[in-house]
């Protein structure tokens, strides 16, 4: 796996676009907003006030995980590392705990590279292994070995086994065809603008008479100056007019299928021939449809290999785990909302609370928090869910926990 994962970065190094289109689908999740939202008890339709204190807890162990030097990175940063498995096929990063107020918390996370790990060939697991030699084939369990220790986002893109998961192959074929025309390229270009540099020799000249004739037209060609008897003929011609080439329809054409294996689509990276406002539109859908793909894979991953053990160590086996959720779809016009909200209200319908939250984007405000709306008298018995029992016995039970 290691020199697949070299000949993976260095066509990454050498392709501006094979770069670009990685880097747009690595830091898609970037921009989103994320929240924690709390566990709901099997059988109740809101959280406990146990719950809600853990999510919050969570989200704020989270927001501190800022980095640090060297290899010590943030949370932001980790995202987009297990974003990068569907390049490489596999994703590892490493939880890097501190002591703060009597729990234990992320500080940061190291990012590790995936040129480090094998799969093993009898189970398919993923194993931690260094080609160097110092540690044997297959590697080490890591997982197994330290459990909660690491984040490993081994996500689904082609459906084949999990050693030729991931974009690499597709994309490293597209690669090397485009670095071929590119370097054929470069080469057409340089002699394009060059003059046809010919010489003639007779029947009776010997071999080194040739050697001298191809030695007078090199220099020519590095300084532009010849000296030569006068039995030798040397003609100069520039070319009239540069030949219409097809490199750059293929590299066009190879950088598209690259968009395509990444992003799902090609009129947000390249302009098309149409350059169509509405396709480009319809194909940025494409790509919403895999970002959120995306944002659901990952946010598993973090709240099984990440959430869960930070709940497990500071809290306990029994605490429910909350989940991890990117905000991927975008809020409504508060404004519109609002008006249509009020006018539902006032002709009798009962909308939930949290289903107005959620359209607007507007986390539920903490008991002990400020909020904007405390000073202004408003009814809303009609956007509140109506009270229960379990609600009301939620304070015998916290007592009793």
């Amino acid at each position: 796996m290691y020199r697949l994962v070299d000949l993976a970065n260095d066509a990454r190094q050498k392709d501006c676009h094979l770069h670009s289109v990685l880097y747009t689908r690595e830091t898609a999740l970037n921009g989103l907003d994320w929240m924690v939202l709390p566990a709901v008890k099997p059988g109740r339709k809101k959280p406990r006030r146990r719950d809600r204190k853990v999510a919050e807890w969570v989200e704020g162990a989270l927001w501190g995980a800022e980095g640090g030097d060297g290899e010590e990175r943030s949370f932001a940063d980790l995202v987009a590392h297990l974003n990068g498995a569907n390049y490489y096929g596999h994703a590892v990063a490493e939880t890097l705990l501190r002591e703060q107020g009597g729990y234990l918390v992320p500080r940061a996370f190291n990012l590790v590279s995936p040129r480090r790990f094998v799969y093993d060939q009898a189970t398919g697991r993923l194993m931690w292994w260094d080609q160097v030699g110092a540690v044997a084939y297959p590697g080490v369990d890591f997982r197994g070995a330290h459990p909660g220790k690491f984040l490993c986002h081994q996500p689904r893109v082609n459906g084949d086994i999990a050693c030729r998961e991931g974009l690499v192959r597709p994309l490293m074929w597209v690669a090397l065809f485009r670095n071929w025309d590119l370097k054929d390229w470069m080469a057409l270009a340089e002699l394009s603008w060059k003059p046809w540099r010919k010489g003639k020799y007779k029947n009776t000249a010997s071999t080194e008479d040739i050697n001298n004739l191809i030695a007078i037209l090199e220099a020519m060609t590095a300084s532009g100056i010849a000296v030569y008897n006068e039995d030798v003929e040397v003609d100069v011609e520039w070319p009239k007019s540069a030949a219409a080439s097809a490199h750059e329809r293929l590299a066009a054409f190879l950088g598209a299928e690259m968009s395509k294996a990444v992003l799902g689509q090609t009129l947000t990276t390249e302009s098309g021939e149409r350059g169509a406002r509405s396709l480009g539109e319809v194909h940025d859908e494409v790509r919403k449809d895999i970002r959120e793909g995306d944002a659901r894979a990952i946010a598993a991953t973090i709240r099984r290999h990440l959430i869960a053990p930070l709940v497990r160590m500071n809290f306990g086996p029994d605490v429910a785990i909350p989940d991890f959720v990117f905000l991927t779809e975008d809020t409504e016009d508060i404004v519109h909302l609002a008006n249509g909200v009020s006018t539902l209200a006032k002709a009798g319908l009962r909308i939930p609370s949290s289903w107005v939250r959620d359209q607007a984007g507007i986390p539920e405000p903490s008991e002990d928090e400020e909020c904007v709306g405390d000073s202004i008298e408003v009814d809303v018995s009609e956007l509140t869910e109506p009270s229960n029992e379990e609600d009301q016995d939620e304070d015998q039970e916290d007592k009793a926990t």
